[in-house]
């Protein structure tokens, strides 16, 4: 099924640290989300759908990959980093 995407979008960066953190742009995800994306620029992180999130338990993605999933503004999604401080870049598109 293919996805209609008609704005509005937003995007930005995150410093993730080993301390999980939710993606979104400002303070709450964008109303009636659909699409989000987070590319780690500087190292790998894991995500997972709280904040118990950890290495160990989330999903890899590599530094520079660009990982697109649907998700709405009710699905919270989590981040945390391998190791130090990882400058993640985000969209959400609703």
């Amino acid at each position: 099924m293919l996805l209609q995407l008609d704005g509005p979008a937003v995007y930005g960066a995150l410093n993730v640290t080993t301390t999980a953190q939710e993606v979104k742009v400002g303070t709450s995800p964008i109303v009636e989300r659909k699409v989000v994306t987070i590319q780690p620029l500087d190292g790998d992180l894991y995500f997972g759908y709280d904040s118990s999130v950890t290495t160990s338990n989330g999903t890899k993605i590599f530094q520079g990959q660009v990982y697109a999933l649907e998700a709405s503004d009710l699905l919270t999604i989590f981040v945390i980093a391998e190791a130090g401080t990882i400058d993640v870049r985000i969209t959400e598109v609703s």
